[in-house]
């Protein structure tokens, strides 16, 4: 041990640093004997995920870090790559997408680092249900901004701003400037944190739209002791901040084709959340979330003559269920995964709920809620109301339950980051 350390201390300092990881979702499966399809209610896109994710998924990032001698890093440069491919579908001949390109400055004034360019930049989520109630940068073109600017003894300060295009139109689009204080210390278990966020969108020349503003307020609370950490989430947002999914930054869009599904001076949204975790790594895990989500479209109803019906086109989506883990030794556990969602849209004229349970024996590199590479043989079986017949359970590449109101999904999932 003494030899070795004296070869390490003995060696050149080499300032520059090269790191990569990554993350791989994929795998196989069938819907009542043909391809895989994703259960979830019309107009959504999050659901709950074990056993029922229809897709390949893939993520590699390069990191170049420069580094003093004192080991801080002082200079970063982050490359990401990304791909997305439903199953049935043959994209994967395309080239991935770039989804991070940014480079940071660290530790330049009390603590805190400046970066410019593409990054997700602090996203926040349910893990169980892939839904990142928190995502202010994702798809932009490009951004800048400061984080970790120390506040003494009261958490600290992050300010960025965004820039989306859309359309791929250089005279359509957007900013975003994004204020958030976070960890402000409650107890010893407990942080409060905020964010504030300012956005404008610019003049639709092909449509002939205004430019619209908007804005957005959230706050979440955390705790976290031992084996226990909590999340609750506040969301509230309005006009141009209104954003079309949970996997982007980006305004939702005023158009579908050629309908109008949304009037940004009036659209708005409001989100609550609440998430708990406990994992003792040696004999029981659980995720337990509850969900609910208000988006207002800001147009009214109308029937088919185009006689307007109501002014209010909204929809309510409220979510409860549970991932549990048995842990029978440290590479193999039990796992069983149970949600109810329902959904209510005055756009669709629908109303229901979708039921779903997975079960799976994983098959994992260690103890853990969040221990990865994790393989996955799975069984699937989803139930979901009559009035969402034809429009859950099917895809693109399998039509089977166009008529039912219930189906099963068996599979094997290989997910893995490193």
């Amino acid at each position: 041990m003494s030899l070795g350390y004296k070869l390490g201390y003995s060696q050149k300092f080499n300032p520059h640093e090269f790191t990569f990881n990554g993350y791989l979702r994929t795998g196989i499966g069938r819907t009542d004997g043909e391809q895989m399809v994703d259960f979830t209610t019309p107009e959504n896109v999050h659901k709950f995920r074990l056993g029922n994710e229809a897709n390949h998924y893939s993520e590699l990032q390069f990191n170049y870090r420069y580094k003093d001698k004192d080991s801080v890093n002082l200079y970063e440069v982050t490359y990401m790559m990304s791909k997305y491919i439903p199953y049935g579908s043959k994209d994967y001949k395309e080239f991935p997408q770039t989804a991070q390109l940014y480079g940071k400055i660290n530790k330049i004034i009390n603590g805190a680092d400046i970066w410019m360019g593409k990054r997700y930049y602090d996203r926040r989520n349910i893990d169980a249900l892939d839904y990142f109630w928190l995502n202010s940068a994702q798809n932009s073109q490009v951004g800048i901004g400061i984080e970790n600017y120390k506040i003494k003894n009261s958490g600290n300060l992050n300010l960025a701003l965004m820039e989306f295009n859309y359309d791929g139109n250089p005279d359509y689009y957007s900013y975003v400037a994004d204020l958030r204080y976070l960890n402000i210390p409650l107890t010893e278990n407990s942080k409060l944190n905020f964010v504030g966020q300012i956005s404008s969108l610019s003049k639709n020349k092909a449509r002939d739209l205004p430019n619209h503003s908007g804005f957005a307020l959230g706050s979440w609370w955390t705790y976290s002791k031992e084996n226990i950490t909590h999340t609750s989430t506040l969301f509230f947002r309005k006009g141009s901040s209104v954003v079309a999914s949970g996997y982007t930054g980006e305004t939702a869009s005023e158009y579908n084709n050629d309908i109008r599904v949304f009037d940004l001076n009036k659209a708005t949204a409001f989100d609550i959340t609440n998430n708990f975790q406990y994992d003792d790594k040696r004999k029981n895990a659980i995720q337990a979330m509850i969900t609910y989500q208000y988006r207002d479209s800001g147009i009214g109803n109308t029937n088919s003559d185009g006689v307007v019906l109501d002014n209010r086109r909204a929809k309510n989506w409220f979510s409860i269920g549970f991932r549990y883990l048995y842990y029978i030794s440290k590479h193999f556990n039990l796992a069983l995964e149970a949600g109810n969602d329902y959904m209510k849209s005055s756009k669709l004229g629908l109303e229901g709920s979708l039921q779903k349970v997975t079960f799976s024996p994983q098959i994992t590199w260690n103890y853990g809620y969040y221990s990865r590479p994790v393989i996955r043989p799975f069984i699937t079986y989803a139930h979901w109301s009559d009035s969402f017949r034809g429009i859950t359970g099917i895809s693109s590449f399998n039509n089977k339950l166009h008529n039912k109101n219930q189906g099963i999904t068996a599979g094997l999932q290989l997910e893995v980051w490193w």
